[in-house]
């Protein structure tokens, strides 16, 4: 993610009386991204997307809650509230996509995938169709900034709270998308501003709790329960580095690259164990002895095809070669490193890599 320095307040990004339409999911933060929105004077309404259709263990819709809360806040605000059902588009974009990723024994990121090709992508397109305003703002709670760079291009730029930072969740946007965007909340601090503001301002979701779960699996169960009731379980082999078996698992999609084996016939044996590679061929796991275990980590990693937020990739070295920081999990600190390019194959070293998840690269000198 690089570029040239420029504008990052949201509020010089639009013009009083523009058109905002704000995605609202019913937590604190985007009823405080429309609250503060509504009180500069935009033109705002809401959007409240439905991606899946499913009951908790009570029998309740956690989505119909939502969507109750977001229209309790709009009425406060006295703004628009429009409901799109996008559960088809999700389904097929999203969840399907992950199975299919799971079932091959690797951990994808239903966020990222939902934020570039659901919320900035598909909502997008259906907005600028259903209600006939296309080039309007799109604003989200979003903990994240940008900066522009040209008329339709901008960077993404970190929170300036970096416990709440989400640019990594939307790493996968392109630039163009991103232009339209506005994050009333990239420049506050959740503990100490939005929840103030949302107290003073007396909306109903004040004191409401945050939401961690997967939307796809809610809170309350398991997500290896989850997944199996989509992919089939072959029960397999959990081997030590030197081909010992030492335990079984029951799908290679019950655990994933980094996380304690606890696992019938490993647990309490000598410490914890911690899977650190898969065989999808010969369906079995690999498991290595303690957190720190060098098996789990290491020195470089192989990502493509490159996705550039600035829609072309920066000017690398006579090498081919650039230094930036990278970032491989949510909430994981930035580490410096050197980044290699072989067409839309990116190789970065030297660092300790620890269960990747998704390769995020940042420019060190845009934040």
């Amino acid at each position: 993610m690089s570029g040239h320095a420029g504008t990052t307040n949201w509020q010089a990004q639009i013009k009083p009386g523009d058109k905002v339409y704000v995605g609202m999911s019913g937590g604190v933060d985007s009823s405080v991204a429309a609250y503060l929105l509504k009180s500069h004077g935009y033109d705002v309404e809401a959007i409240f997307m439905r991606n899946w259709d499913t009951r908790d263990e009570r029998g309740e819709c956690p989505s119909a809650r939502d969507y109750h809360d977001v229209q309790r806040v709009c009425a406060q605000l006295d703004i628009k509230c429009h409901q799109i059902d996008l559960v088809k588009q999700y389904w097929n974009g999203v969840f399907s996509t992950c199975l299919d990723v799971f079932a091959a024994g690797q951990t994808p990121n239903p966020d990222i995938l939902c934020n570039s090709q659901i919320k900035f992508g598909v909502l997008l397109d259906e907005i600028d169709r259903r209600l006939c305003t296309r080039g309007a703002w799109f604003a989200t709670g979003h903990y994240a900034r940008t900066v522009k760079t040209r008329p339709d291009q901008v960077n993404l730029l970190r929170g300036v709270d970096r416990r709440k930072d989400q640019s990594y969740y939307l790493s996968g946007v392109s630039g163009r998308r991103l232009s339209r965007a506005v994050f009333p909340l990239g420049s506050l601090i959740k503990s100490q501003h939005v929840r103030q503001i949302a107290r003073d301002a007396r909306l109903v979701t004040a004191e409401k709790e945050e939401s961690m779960g997967i939307c796809f699996v809610g809170e309350r169960r398991r997500f290896d329960k989850f997944l199996a009731e989509y992919l089939p379980q072959r029960e397999g082999d959990v081997l030590a580095s030197n081909g010992r078996v030492i335990g079984w698992h029951r799908g290679l999609f019950t655990k994933t690259i980094g996380q304690a084996a606890s696992i019938p016939g490993v647990s309490g044996m000598n410490g914890k164990w911690y899977i650190y590679a898969k065989d999808p061929v010969k369906n079995c796991m690999y498991a290595a002895l303690g957190r720190d275990n060098s098996l789990l980590f290491s020195n470089n990693i192989t990502a493509g095809p490159a996705h550039w937020i600035a829609g072309t990739a920066p000017e690398f070295g006579p090498d081919n070669r650039l230094e930036l920081d990278a970032q491989v999990r949510y909430m994981q600190l930035p580490q410096p490193c050197v980044v290699s390019k072989a067409g839309q194959v990116l190789t970065i070293a030297p660092m300790p890599i620890y269960a990747a998840r998704a390769l995020i690269c940042f420019n060190q000198h845009i934040r």
